[in-house]
């Protein structure tokens, strides 16, 4: 790879649990790792993005986009760990984790998060205020809750901040105008490069294959991990249903 500061890669394979094939499906006329490739390719703070998979499909779609493509062949037990195999032969100092499920992302928050890593964090992430009761209480959305200098406490599948009364769990309407029943994390993830290192060096955590996510086994490992929030909201797709969703976000 060529010299370069920050890195961008964005982890592709089709073998997606909930959703076979995610990665390819078509999203206003083209698939869906090619708009996360764009969004990516257009933040201000990244020099060069990847896409790194081992699928000669999806290799094929992002090399006819324009995009890069590396190769990572080896079994990978989370999308971060195909990073830092695809950023081996970098010699970036920062490394730019987007999943390849957020078409929405914009490219100004991309920034925001890299530039966040400079308040001393190991890692640095994103998330959006949300009152969705629908989203709060699934296992699909991802809630983070943060201290008041912004770094991340615990990221849970579980409804987390716990809501105290059943008043307030009751209806969509309960949390009030403005009012945030909780933070919805956005999947993408910036490493300074030992953080990056250190993280593909740890077993999986016992707390992030409790929950199935990856960044529970840094807090897990004592690294810190920065919030940045977002005024705009950028659902990602996890299952076929969310299609339509994003397709209408794109029209408005």
């Amino acid at each position: 790879m060529a010299s370069e500061k920050v890195l961008g890669v964005i982890p592709c394979r089709l073998e997606s649990s909930r959703f076979p094939g995610k990665a390819l499906s078509p999203i206003a006329g083209d698939p869906l790792i090619v708009h996360v490739l764009r969004r990516f390719s257009e933040a201000q703070s990244v020099d060069r993005v990847v896409v790194a998979t081992d699928s000669d499909e999806v290799a094929r779609i992002v090399t006819s986009a324009g995009g890069s493509v590396v190769m990572v062949t080896e079994e990978c037990s989370c999308g971060t760990d195909r990073v830092a195999a695809a950023a081996a032969s970098s010699t970036a100092e920062i490394v730019v984790n987007l999943q390849g499920d957020q078409p929405l992302i914009e490219p100004d928050d991309i920034d925001r998060v890299v530039a966040l890593l400079s308040d001393g964090f190991d890692i640095t992430t994103m998330a959006y205020g949300e009152d969705d009761i629908d989203g709060y209480r699934s296992p699909d959305v991802v809630k983070v809750v943060r201290s008041a200098e912004g770094r991340a406490l615990y990221f849970s599948r579980a409804p987390i901040p716990f809501l105290n009364t059943p008043e307030e769990s009751s209806s969509r309407a309960a949390a009030g105008p403005g009012k945030r029943l909780y933070l919805h994390h956005v999947g993408i993830y910036c490493f300074r490069r030992q953080a990056l290192e250190r993280f593909s060096s740890l077993a999986t955590g016992r707390l992030e294959a409790r929950e199935n996510l990856e960044q529970l086994r840094a807090l897990e490992d004592g690294m810190s991990i920065g919030v940045v929030v977002s005024e705009r909201k950028t659902p990602s797709v996890d299952r076929p249903s969310d299609i339509a969703l994003v397709e209408r976000l794109f029209e408005a």
